[in-house]
Protein backbone atom coordinates (compact mmCIF):
# COMPACT_ATOMS: atom_id res chain seq x y z
CA UNK A 1 0.00 0.00 0.00
CA UNK A 2 2.86 2.41 0.75
CA UNK A 3 3.94 2.36 -2.92
CA UNK A 4 0.43 3.16 -4.21
CA UNK A 5 -0.40 6.80 -4.94
CA UNK A 6 -2.91 8.60 -2.75
CA UNK A 7 -5.33 8.92 -5.67
CA UNK A 8 -5.36 5.16 -6.20
CA UNK A 9 -5.77 4.59 -2.47
CA UNK A 10 -8.75 6.94 -2.40
CA UNK A 11 -10.24 5.17 -5.42
CA UNK A 12 -9.77 1.77 -3.78
CA UNK A 13 -11.25 2.89 -0.48
CA UNK A 14 -14.17 4.61 -2.22
CA UNK A 15 -14.93 1.42 -4.15
CA UNK A 16 -14.71 -0.75 -1.02
CA UNK A 17 -16.95 1.62 0.93
CA UNK A 18 -19.58 1.78 -1.82
CA UNK A 19 -19.68 -2.01 -2.23
CA UNK A 20 -19.86 -2.44 1.55
CA UNK A 21 -22.72 0.05 1.84
CA UNK A 22 -24.59 -1.72 -0.97
CA UNK A 23 -24.10 -5.07 0.77
CA UNK A 24 -25.37 -3.65 4.06
CA UNK A 25 -28.43 -2.22 2.31
CA UNK A 26 -29.12 -5.62 0.75
CA UNK A 27 -28.82 -7.33 4.14
CA UNK A 28 -31.15 -4.73 5.64
CA UNK A 29 -33.74 -5.36 2.93
CA UNK A 30 -33.45 -9.10 3.52
CA UNK A 31 -34.02 -8.63 7.24
CA UNK A 32 -36.99 -6.34 6.64
CA UNK A 33 -38.52 -8.89 4.28
CA UNK A 34 -37.59 -11.99 6.22
CA UNK A 35 -41.24 -12.96 6.64
CA UNK A 36 -41.86 -13.08 2.93
CA UNK A 37 -38.59 -14.84 2.31
CA UNK A 38 -38.70 -17.53 4.99
CA UNK A 39 -42.45 -18.33 5.09
CA UNK A 40 -43.60 -20.80 2.37
CA UNK A 41 -46.73 -19.87 0.35
CA UNK A 42 -48.91 -22.48 2.16
CA UNK A 43 -48.13 -20.86 5.50
CA UNK A 44 -48.29 -17.37 4.02
CA UNK A 45 -51.87 -17.70 2.79
CA UNK A 46 -53.01 -19.14 6.16
CA UNK A 47 -51.24 -16.33 8.01
CA UNK A 48 -52.80 -13.57 5.90
CA UNK A 49 -56.33 -15.02 6.14
CA UNK A 50 -56.09 -15.27 9.91
CA UNK A 51 -54.68 -11.77 10.21
CA UNK A 52 -57.36 -10.23 8.00
CA UNK A 53 -60.07 -12.15 9.87
CA UNK A 54 -58.84 -10.63 13.09
CA UNK A 55 -58.98 -7.16 11.52
CA UNK A 56 -62.66 -7.45 10.48
CA UNK A 57 -65.12 -5.39 12.48
CA UNK A 58 -68.96 -5.54 12.55
CA UNK A 59 -70.54 -2.29 13.71
CA UNK A 60 -74.33 -1.66 13.81
CA UNK A 61 -75.07 -4.24 11.16
CA UNK A 62 -72.27 -3.15 8.81
CA UNK A 63 -68.89 -4.73 8.17
CA UNK A 64 -65.80 -2.51 8.45
CA UNK A 65 -63.07 -3.56 6.03
CA UNK A 66 -60.81 -0.53 6.56
CA UNK A 67 -58.07 -2.56 8.30
CA UNK A 68 -58.19 -5.49 5.87
CA UNK A 69 -55.19 -5.94 3.54
CA UNK A 70 -56.84 -7.31 0.40
CA UNK A 71 -53.48 -7.95 -1.26
CA UNK A 72 -50.22 -8.38 0.56
CA UNK A 73 -47.23 -10.72 0.59
CA UNK A 74 -48.51 -12.39 -2.58
CA UNK A 75 -51.91 -13.27 -1.02
CA UNK A 76 -55.23 -12.21 -2.63
CA UNK A 77 -57.98 -11.82 -0.01
CA UNK A 78 -61.74 -12.00 -0.72
CA UNK A 79 -64.65 -11.63 1.70
CA UNK A 80 -68.04 -13.26 1.01
CA UNK A 81 -71.30 -13.36 2.93
CA UNK A 82 -72.92 -16.65 3.86
CA UNK A 83 -74.86 -16.65 0.56
CA UNK A 84 -71.63 -16.44 -1.46
CA UNK A 85 -71.94 -12.80 -2.46
CA UNK A 86 -68.63 -10.94 -2.73
CA UNK A 87 -68.39 -8.17 -0.14
CA UNK A 88 -64.81 -7.03 -0.81
CA UNK A 89 -61.51 -7.88 -2.43
CA UNK A 90 -60.66 -9.85 -5.56
CA UNK A 91 -58.88 -13.08 -6.42
CA UNK A 92 -56.18 -13.76 -9.01
CA UNK A 93 -57.32 -13.21 -12.61
CA UNK A 94 -56.18 -16.72 -13.54
CA UNK A 95 -58.46 -18.37 -10.95
CA UNK A 96 -61.90 -18.30 -12.56
CA UNK A 97 -63.31 -21.37 -10.85
CA UNK A 98 -65.62 -20.52 -7.96
CA UNK A 99 -64.82 -23.20 -5.41
CA UNK A 100 -67.29 -23.95 -2.61
CA UNK A 101 -66.29 -22.64 0.80
CA UNK A 102 -64.69 -25.09 3.18
CA UNK A 103 -62.96 -24.76 6.51
CA UNK A 104 -61.23 -28.11 6.22
CA UNK A 105 -57.83 -26.63 5.44
CA UNK A 106 -55.65 -25.77 2.48
CA UNK A 107 -56.79 -26.72 -1.03
CA UNK A 108 -55.16 -26.60 -4.44
CA UNK A 109 -56.67 -25.26 -7.67
CA UNK A 110 -55.29 -24.95 -11.19
CA UNK A 111 -55.58 -21.54 -12.80
CA UNK A 112 -56.28 -20.70 -16.42
CA UNK A 113 -52.55 -19.96 -16.84
CA UNK A 114 -51.72 -23.52 -15.86
CA UNK A 115 -50.31 -22.47 -12.53
CA UNK A 116 -51.11 -24.03 -9.19
CA UNK A 117 -52.74 -21.88 -6.52
CA UNK A 118 -53.34 -22.50 -2.83
CA UNK A 119 -56.77 -21.56 -1.44
CA UNK A 120 -57.61 -21.24 2.23
CA UNK A 121 -61.05 -20.38 3.69
CA UNK A 122 -62.06 -19.33 7.15
CA UNK A 123 -65.58 -18.75 8.41
CA UNK A 124 -66.17 -15.90 10.80
CA UNK A 125 -69.34 -15.37 12.86
CA UNK A 126 -69.77 -12.00 14.46
CA UNK A 127 -73.00 -10.69 15.95
CA UNK A 128 -75.03 -13.46 14.31
CA UNK A 129 -73.65 -12.68 10.86
CA UNK A 130 -71.40 -15.13 9.05
CA UNK A 131 -68.76 -14.21 6.48
CA UNK A 132 -66.11 -16.19 4.67
CA UNK A 133 -62.54 -14.92 4.39
CA UNK A 134 -60.78 -16.56 1.44
CA UNK A 135 -57.07 -16.26 0.65
CA UNK A 136 -55.43 -17.32 -2.62
CA UNK A 137 -51.71 -17.46 -3.40
CA UNK A 138 -49.63 -18.68 -6.34
CA UNK A 139 -47.53 -21.70 -5.37
CA UNK A 140 -44.61 -20.11 -7.25
CA UNK A 141 -44.55 -17.32 -4.66
CA UNK A 142 -42.28 -19.60 -2.62
CA UNK A 143 -39.29 -17.85 -4.23
CA UNK A 144 -40.22 -14.58 -2.54
CA UNK A 145 -38.98 -11.09 -3.10
CA UNK A 146 -35.37 -11.75 -2.19
CA UNK A 147 -35.09 -14.55 -4.74
CA UNK A 148 -35.43 -11.78 -7.30
CA UNK A 149 -33.33 -9.16 -5.54
CA UNK A 150 -30.33 -11.37 -4.70
CA UNK A 151 -29.66 -12.62 -8.28
CA UNK A 152 -30.20 -9.08 -9.52
CA UNK A 153 -27.72 -7.77 -6.96
CA UNK A 154 -25.12 -10.33 -8.05
CA UNK A 155 -25.70 -9.37 -11.67
CA UNK A 156 -25.28 -5.67 -10.89
CA UNK A 157 -22.25 -6.13 -8.60
CA UNK A 158 -19.55 -5.93 -11.35
CA UNK A 159 -21.16 -2.79 -12.72
CA UNK A 160 -21.34 -1.30 -9.23
CA UNK A 161 -17.63 -1.99 -8.70
CA UNK A 162 -16.72 -0.38 -12.03
CA UNK A 163 -18.94 2.68 -11.45
CA UNK A 164 -17.61 3.07 -7.90
CA UNK A 165 -14.02 2.84 -9.11
CA UNK A 166 -14.61 5.39 -11.87
CA UNK A 167 -16.42 7.69 -9.45
CA UNK A 168 -13.63 7.38 -6.89
CA UNK A 169 -10.98 8.06 -9.51
CA UNK A 170 -12.87 11.11 -10.80
CA UNK A 171 -13.38 12.52 -7.30
CA UNK A 172 -9.75 11.94 -6.29
CA UNK A 173 -8.46 13.39 -9.57
CA UNK A 174 -10.53 16.56 -9.17
CA UNK A 175 -9.61 16.82 -5.49
CA UNK A 176 -5.88 16.40 -6.12
CA UNK A 177 -5.69 18.51 -9.27
CA UNK A 178 -4.41 21.52 -7.27
CA UNK A 179 -1.90 19.18 -5.63
CA UNK A 180 -0.33 18.52 -9.04
CA UNK A 181 0.34 22.25 -9.25
CA UNK A 182 1.88 22.19 -5.78
CA UNK A 183 4.15 19.28 -6.73
CA UNK A 184 5.15 20.86 -10.06
CA UNK A 185 6.03 24.17 -8.40
CA UNK A 186 7.99 22.47 -5.59
CA UNK A 187 9.94 20.32 -8.08
CA UNK A 188 10.63 23.36 -10.26
CA UNK A 189 11.98 25.33 -7.30
CA UNK A 190 14.02 22.45 -5.87
CA UNK A 191 15.47 21.57 -9.28
CA UNK A 192 16.40 25.10 -10.35
CA UNK A 193 18.02 28.31 -9.21
CA UNK A 194 14.92 30.53 -9.30
CA UNK A 195 13.63 30.84 -5.74
CA UNK A 196 11.13 33.53 -6.73
CA UNK A 197 8.66 31.00 -8.17
CA UNK A 198 5.49 30.38 -6.17
CA UNK A 199 2.61 27.92 -6.32
CA UNK A 200 0.16 30.79 -6.51
CA UNK A 201 -3.06 29.07 -5.45
CA UNK A 202 -5.62 31.50 -4.01
CA UNK A 203 -5.81 31.56 -0.24
CA UNK A 204 -8.71 29.45 1.01
CA UNK A 205 -9.92 27.19 3.79
CA UNK A 206 -9.44 23.89 1.96
CA UNK A 207 -6.55 21.72 3.08
CA UNK A 208 -4.76 21.93 -0.28
CA UNK A 209 -5.09 25.72 -0.48
CA UNK A 210 -3.76 26.01 3.07
CA UNK A 211 -0.89 23.65 2.21
CA UNK A 212 -0.06 25.70 -0.89
CA UNK A 213 -0.13 28.88 1.19
CA UNK A 214 2.18 27.30 3.76
CA UNK A 215 4.58 26.26 0.99
CA UNK A 216 4.54 29.78 -0.49
CA UNK A 217 5.29 31.25 2.94
CA UNK A 218 8.12 28.75 3.36
CA UNK A 219 9.49 29.63 -0.09
CA UNK A 220 9.37 33.32 0.87
CA UNK A 221 11.48 32.63 3.94
CA UNK A 222 13.87 30.43 1.96
CA UNK A 223 14.29 33.15 -0.65
CA UNK A 224 14.91 35.78 2.02
CA UNK A 225 17.38 33.49 3.79
CA UNK A 226 19.21 32.72 0.56
CA UNK A 227 19.38 36.39 -0.41
CA UNK A 228 20.53 37.33 3.08
CA UNK A 229 23.19 34.62 3.02
CA UNK A 230 24.36 35.73 -0.41
CA UNK A 231 24.39 39.36 0.69
CA UNK A 232 26.24 38.47 3.90
CA UNK A 233 28.88 36.52 1.97
CA UNK A 234 29.28 39.29 -0.57
CA UNK A 235 29.44 42.05 2.04
CA UNK A 236 31.78 40.14 4.31
CA UNK A 237 34.19 39.22 1.52
CA UNK A 238 34.20 42.80 0.23
CA UNK A 239 34.53 44.61 3.55
CA UNK A 240 36.98 42.17 5.14
CA UNK A 241 39.36 42.40 2.22
CA UNK A 242 40.93 45.65 3.44
CA UNK A 243 41.58 44.70 7.10
CA UNK A 244 42.83 41.26 6.07
CA UNK A 245 45.20 42.88 3.55
CA UNK A 246 46.46 45.28 6.21
CA UNK A 247 47.02 42.43 8.70
CA UNK A 248 48.88 40.31 6.14
CA UNK A 249 50.99 43.26 5.06
CA UNK A 250 51.87 44.12 8.65
CA UNK A 251 52.77 40.50 9.41
CA UNK A 252 54.91 40.35 6.27
CA UNK A 253 56.70 43.55 7.30
CA UNK A 254 57.41 42.22 10.79
CA UNK A 255 58.75 38.95 9.35
CA UNK A 256 61.01 40.53 6.70
CA UNK A 257 62.57 43.19 8.91
CA UNK A 258 64.29 43.22 12.22
CA UNK A 259 61.72 45.34 14.09
CA UNK A 260 62.62 47.23 17.21
CA UNK A 261 60.46 46.80 20.27
CA UNK A 262 58.69 50.01 19.39
CA UNK A 263 58.07 48.85 15.79
CA UNK A 264 56.86 45.51 17.07
CA UNK A 265 54.38 47.12 19.47
CA UNK A 266 53.15 49.42 16.72
CA UNK A 267 52.65 46.47 14.35
CA UNK A 268 50.77 44.48 16.97
CA UNK A 269 48.58 47.52 17.59
CA UNK A 270 47.75 47.78 13.89
CA UNK A 271 46.87 44.08 13.75
CA UNK A 272 44.74 44.36 16.89
CA UNK A 273 42.82 47.38 15.57
CA UNK A 274 42.14 45.67 12.25
CA UNK A 275 41.06 42.47 14.02
CA UNK A 276 38.71 44.46 16.25
CA UNK A 277 37.33 46.18 13.17
CA UNK A 278 36.73 42.77 11.57
CA UNK A 279 35.05 41.51 14.73
CA UNK A 280 32.72 44.53 14.85
CA UNK A 281 31.93 44.16 11.17
CA UNK A 282 31.10 40.45 11.41
CA UNK A 283 28.97 41.00 14.51
CA UNK A 284 27.01 43.78 12.84
CA UNK A 285 26.55 41.75 9.65
CA UNK A 286 25.23 38.78 11.61
CA UNK A 287 22.87 41.03 13.55
CA UNK A 288 21.58 42.66 10.36
CA UNK A 289 21.13 39.26 8.72
CA UNK A 290 18.96 38.10 11.62
CA UNK A 291 16.91 41.30 11.39
CA UNK A 292 16.36 40.84 7.66
CA UNK A 293 15.47 37.16 7.98
CA UNK A 294 13.07 37.80 10.83
CA UNK A 295 15.02 35.40 13.07
CA UNK A 296 16.16 38.09 15.50
CA UNK A 297 14.82 37.17 18.93
CA UNK A 298 12.98 40.10 20.43
CA UNK A 299 11.79 40.60 23.97
CA UNK A 300 9.08 43.19 23.72
CA UNK A 301 8.28 44.80 27.05
CA UNK A 302 6.77 47.98 28.37
CA UNK A 303 9.54 50.53 28.83
CA UNK A 304 10.02 54.27 29.31
CA UNK A 305 11.95 55.64 26.34
CA UNK A 306 12.87 58.78 28.32
CA UNK A 307 14.49 56.73 31.10
CA UNK A 308 16.30 54.58 28.52
CA UNK A 309 17.64 57.68 26.73
CA UNK A 310 18.87 59.13 30.03
CA UNK A 311 20.83 55.95 30.83
CA UNK A 312 22.40 55.80 27.35
CA UNK A 313 23.35 59.49 27.43
CA UNK A 314 25.13 59.03 30.77
CA UNK A 315 27.26 56.26 29.23
CA UNK A 316 27.93 58.18 26.01
CA UNK A 317 29.13 61.28 27.92
CA UNK A 318 31.99 59.16 29.26
CA UNK A 319 33.30 58.46 25.74
CA UNK A 320 32.27 61.69 24.03
CA UNK A 321 35.00 63.54 22.08
CA UNK A 322 36.76 66.22 24.09
CA UNK A 323 34.78 69.44 24.15
CA UNK A 324 31.59 67.89 22.73
CA UNK A 325 28.47 68.53 24.81
CA UNK A 326 25.68 65.92 24.95
CA UNK A 327 22.29 67.06 26.29
CA UNK A 328 18.97 65.30 26.80
CA UNK A 329 15.50 66.82 26.55
CA UNK A 330 12.97 64.29 27.88
CA UNK A 331 10.51 66.25 30.04
CA UNK A 332 7.99 63.44 30.53
CA UNK A 333 7.83 59.64 30.46
CA UNK A 334 7.15 58.18 27.00
CA UNK A 335 6.17 54.53 27.34
CA UNK A 336 6.61 52.10 24.46
CA UNK A 337 6.32 48.36 23.83
CA UNK A 338 9.84 47.64 22.65
CA UNK A 339 12.95 45.50 22.89
CA UNK A 340 15.12 47.51 25.29
CA UNK A 341 18.42 46.10 23.99
CA UNK A 342 17.56 46.93 20.38
CA UNK A 343 16.39 50.45 21.24
CA UNK A 344 19.61 50.92 23.22
CA UNK A 345 21.53 49.99 20.07
CA UNK A 346 19.50 52.59 18.13
CA UNK A 347 20.43 55.32 20.62
CA UNK A 348 24.09 54.30 20.72
CA UNK A 349 24.35 54.20 16.92
CA UNK A 350 22.71 57.60 16.45
CA UNK A 351 24.78 59.30 19.16
CA UNK A 352 28.01 57.68 17.90
CA UNK A 353 27.15 58.87 14.40
CA UNK A 354 26.57 62.40 15.74
CA UNK A 355 29.97 62.31 17.51
CA UNK A 356 31.76 61.23 14.33
CA UNK A 357 30.18 63.79 12.04
CA UNK A 358 29.71 66.65 14.52
CA UNK A 359 32.15 69.53 14.66
CA UNK A 360 34.94 69.67 17.20
CA UNK A 361 33.69 71.09 20.49
CA UNK A 362 30.18 70.91 19.13
CA UNK A 363 26.83 70.06 20.63
CA UNK A 364 24.73 66.88 20.32
CA UNK A 365 21.16 66.93 21.60
CA UNK A 366 18.83 64.00 22.24
CA UNK A 367 15.07 64.63 22.41
CA UNK A 368 12.30 62.24 23.48
CA UNK A 369 8.65 63.20 23.16
CA UNK A 370 5.16 61.85 22.48
CA UNK A 371 3.52 63.05 19.27
CA UNK A 372 0.12 61.92 17.88
CA UNK A 373 0.36 58.42 19.30
CA UNK A 374 4.03 58.01 18.39
CA UNK A 375 7.12 57.92 20.55
CA UNK A 376 9.62 60.24 18.84
CA UNK A 377 13.37 59.95 19.41
CA UNK A 378 15.50 62.66 17.74
CA UNK A 379 19.30 63.06 17.76
CA UNK A 380 20.70 66.35 16.41
CA UNK A 381 24.28 67.40 15.76
CA UNK A 382 25.81 70.64 14.47
CA UNK A 383 28.33 68.98 12.19
CA UNK A 384 29.07 68.83 8.47
CA UNK A 385 25.53 67.97 7.40
CA UNK A 386 24.47 65.81 4.47
CA UNK A 387 23.91 66.83 0.86
CA UNK A 388 20.33 66.25 -0.43
CA UNK A 389 21.45 63.64 -2.96
CA UNK A 390 23.09 61.61 -0.17
CA UNK A 391 20.28 61.68 2.38
CA UNK A 392 18.64 58.48 1.17
CA UNK A 393 21.90 56.69 0.47
CA UNK A 394 23.03 57.00 4.10
CA UNK A 395 20.54 54.25 5.02
CA UNK A 396 22.27 51.78 2.69
CA UNK A 397 24.77 49.17 3.80
CA UNK A 398 28.37 50.38 4.19
CA UNK A 399 27.66 53.90 2.96
CA UNK A 400 29.62 56.63 4.73
CA UNK A 401 29.34 60.34 3.95
CA UNK A 402 32.98 60.98 4.92
CA UNK A 403 34.85 57.75 5.82
CA UNK A 404 37.90 59.70 6.96
CA UNK A 405 35.97 61.23 9.88
CA UNK A 406 35.30 57.80 11.41
CA UNK A 407 39.01 57.19 11.92
CA UNK A 408 38.78 53.84 10.18
CA UNK A 409 36.53 52.48 12.91
CA UNK A 410 33.19 52.97 11.16
CA UNK A 411 31.57 50.22 9.14
CA UNK A 412 28.76 52.12 7.46
CA UNK A 413 26.21 49.75 9.01
CA UNK A 414 25.00 51.83 11.96
CA UNK A 415 22.24 53.81 10.24
CA UNK A 416 21.16 50.81 8.19
CA UNK A 417 20.70 48.89 11.44
CA UNK A 418 18.78 51.81 12.99
CA UNK A 419 16.21 51.73 10.19
CA UNK A 420 15.87 47.94 10.36
CA UNK A 421 15.24 48.05 14.12
CA UNK A 422 12.71 50.87 13.70
CA UNK A 423 10.84 48.81 11.11
CA UNK A 424 10.93 45.80 13.41
CA UNK A 425 9.06 47.92 15.96
CA UNK A 426 6.54 49.10 13.36
CA UNK A 427 8.15 52.51 13.03
CA UNK A 428 10.29 54.68 10.75
CA UNK A 429 13.71 56.31 10.67
CA UNK A 430 14.33 59.58 8.78
CA UNK A 431 17.04 62.18 8.35
CA UNK A 432 16.76 65.96 8.00
CA UNK A 433 19.98 67.69 7.07
CA UNK A 434 21.68 70.39 5.04
CA UNK A 435 25.39 70.83 4.26
CA UNK A 436 27.15 72.82 6.97
CA UNK A 437 24.02 73.02 9.16
CA UNK A 438 24.14 69.70 10.98
CA UNK A 439 21.74 66.76 10.87
CA UNK A 440 18.70 65.51 12.76
CA UNK A 441 17.93 61.80 12.81
CA UNK A 442 14.38 60.98 13.92
CA UNK A 443 13.04 57.55 14.88
CA UNK A 444 9.30 57.05 15.41
CA UNK A 445 7.77 53.93 16.95
CA UNK A 446 4.23 53.41 18.29
CA UNK A 447 3.79 54.78 21.80
CA UNK A 448 2.10 52.66 24.46
CA UNK A 449 -1.56 53.65 24.79
CA UNK A 450 -2.31 55.39 28.06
Amino acid sequence: MRHISIKWRMTLWFTVVMVTISALVLVFVMLMNRNSVTRPPEAQVVYMVQRNADDLEFDHGNWDFSDVEFYGHGVYTEIYDEDGRLLGGAGPAAVTEQMPFSDEGLRTVTGSDGGRYYVYDRALNVGGATVWVRGTIDSAAREGVMDVIVPLAWALLPGLVVVSALGGWLISSLSFKPMEKVIAAAESISGGDDLSKRIGLPRGKSEINRLAGAFDDMFDRLERSFKAETQFTSDASHELRTPVTVILAECDTLERTQPTAEDYQEGVGVIRRQAQQMSRLIGQLLHITRLEQGTQKTYMERADLSTLAEAVCEQQRLIAPAGTELTLDAPEPVEVQADVLLMTRVLNNLIANAFHYGKDGGHVSVTVRRENGWAVLAVRDDGIGIAPEQQERIWQRFYQVDPARSGGEGTGLGLYMVRQIARLHGGTAEADSAPGQGSTFTVRIPAHKK
